[in-house]
């Protein structure tokens, strides 16, 4: 299946949105200028029948990818797995848009802004979800939770109550038309006895605190690193675990002025068996390229 993320460009030509001037909105015509003003988009059908029964289900879990700055040879290397692996669902950990152009670290940050678009965000979001749904069956399922990106969308609405119903994040991806299962920020997926959030805490040790102050099996991004850890079950059967998926975003975005970091390109993928029990198996991306079941997958080619 050809990958399309390089006609995105073409895409932001093609659906340009009308202009919206607030200072000109009254009671009247405001709707009518609302429901114009949204991304029109029309979402693909997948042509893949679904995986026959098994005794367990395989999910694709993604996250951060902030469109548009996302990383490009990973995501196609891991579209590249998808055309060789059926996968039974999805699991997008959210901040699937960048959104700095509405961020309010960027408020005074006239430079930062200067040539960012919101449509542009959301357009080029559409593209690449496009890409994850074309290539997942027929009754995949499909789950995402919101990140703290798509948040401030919310913020900026609490900001300006006017802007309500204009550019919602999860509207704006077409996310229900999708047919994604949504969680709002800090909320949590549960899948058998595993449980999937955005992300809640940061720090030195991520997986650790998450672990320790929810009490659950728990996966999440928003940290962008990669990691796995194991804690004491008072069951003493199955131990606790917690991971950590990494990134599909770009590992060096502006706002980072080159600093070291400890980000890791990578995605993961989530076996669940029908007892409920599950196993992980992350996966790094290192220099647009990953090896899966013995195969290489390269993004770069």
């Amino acid at each position: 299946m050809p990958i399309k993320l390089k006609d995105l460009d073409k895409r932001i030509r093609l659906k340009n949105l009308p202009f919206l001037d607030l200072e000109e909105l009254d009671d009247k015509n405001f709707d009518e200028l609302k429901k114009s003003a949204k991304l029109q988009w029309v979402v693909p059908e997948t042509k893949i029948h679904p995986n026959p029964k098994n005794k367990f289900k395989t999910y694709l879990v993604v996250g951060d990818i902030h469109a548009p700055k996302e990383n490009k040879p990973a995501l196609k290397a891991v579209f590249k797995l998808m055309n060789d692996i059926k996968f039974d669902g999805i699991i997008n950990l959210g901040d699937m848009v960048d959104l700095s152009c509405i961020s309010h670290f960027n408020k005074t940050r006239h430079k930062t802004l200067e040539g960012l678009r919101l449509k542009s965000d959301y357009i080029i979001a559409n593209g690449i979800l496009d890409e994850f749904d074309t290539r997942l069956p027929e009754g995949a399922e499909k789950y995402f939770c919101k990140g703290n990106h798509e948040l401030w969308a919310d913020q900026l609405v609490d900001e300006i109550p006017a802007l309500e119903g204009i550019f919602d994040p999860l509207e704006c991806m077409k996310l229900k038309e999708r047919g994604y299962k949504t969680v709002g920020y800090n909320e949590f997926i549960k899948l058998g006895k595993m449980n999937f959030t955005h992300g809640i805490y940061t720090g030195a040790n991520p997986v650790t605190k998450h672990v320790n102050e929810t009490k659950v099996n728990i996966g999440f991004g928003h940290t962008h690193q990669l990691e796995m850890k194991f804690f004491n079950s008072p069951a003493r059967k199955v131990a606790i675990a917690g991971y950590n998926f990494g990134t599909l975003g770009t590992l060096s975005p502006e706002y980072t002025k080159r600093r070291p970091n400890n980000w890791n390109a990578g995605f993961g993928v989530f076996y669940l068996f029908s007892d409920g029990t599950f196993d992980v198996q992350l996966i790094r991306i290192v220099k647009d390229r990953f090896i899966y079941s013995g195969k290489l997958y390269d993004g770069a080619k």
